[in-house]
């Protein structure tokens, strides 16, 4: 039996990988909806400077979210007692202290939106694809640095032995399991062809309302 093959990428590497992605895309997109990108980004690392600034809205979705799952853990009961008791028992990863999970998941969400809607694309000059390459270059850049930190500080706020130690000079991440051959190394192909399946899908839809939209629009 071989011995498994360790392959090391470099954070750098990787970095410059996906300023280069954001990079392409900024230029399709154009300078003004990657400047609006730039600017929830802004404010995202805002809150990495000052997390404080999220501790009220974090406290308040953990409240909901565990009196939610006390609702369910309580089998629909609306027992004020039996409620409570669920929803002191109730644990939840984040909290005003700890908003950092909130704070990936805001961001993958805006991601999502912001680079999910399309807009006048036809329309940008070659001035404002230049300018949108160079802020989706920024843009990128802020993502994994955003992303990388959030996990970080995740961490160490989860590990009383990793904050006392303070931040770490340096950080690495294994991936366990990648396959010689194959697309999987278990048995979750089933996920990749439901993915794909999903995209299929949501392209056959988009596509149909655009034709939809342009022949009436030729009507």
């Amino acid at each position: 039996m071989s011995s498994p093959l360790t392959l090391f990428v470099s954070y750098d590497q990787l970095v410059l990988l996906i300023m280069a992605l954001f990079m392409f895309v900024g230029v399709m997109r154009g300078f003004s909806r990657e400047a609006v990108t730039t600017v929830g980004l802004a404010v995202l690392l805002a809150l990495l400077a000052k997390p404080a600034l999220a501790g009220p809205l974090v406290s308040y979705l953990s409240r909901l979210v565990r009196l939610i799952i006390a609702f369910f853990e309580s089998r629909f009961s609306v027992d004020p007692d039996v409620l409570l008791k669920y929803y002191q028992e109730a644990a939840v990863p984040f909290s005003s202290q700890n908003p950092y999970p909130v704070l990936i998941v805001v961001m993958a969400l805006f991601v999502i939106l912001s680079y999910g809607t399309r807009g006048q694309d036809k329309d940008t000059s070659a001035l404002g694809r230049l300018l949108g390459g160079g802020f989706g270059l920024l843009n990128g850049f802020l993502v994994i640095t955003l992303f990388k930190e959030y996990v970080i500080r995740y961490l160490m706020q989860r590990s009383p032995a990793v904050a006392v130690a303070g931040k770490p000079s340096q950080f690495s991440v294994a991936v366990q399991g990648l396959p010689a051959q194959g697309a999987t190394s278990g048995d979750y192909s089933w996920l990749l062809l439901l993915v794909i399946a999903v995209l299929v899908a949501y392209l056959l839809v988009r596509n149909g309302r655009r034709s939809a939209k342009s022949r009436k629009g030729s009507a």
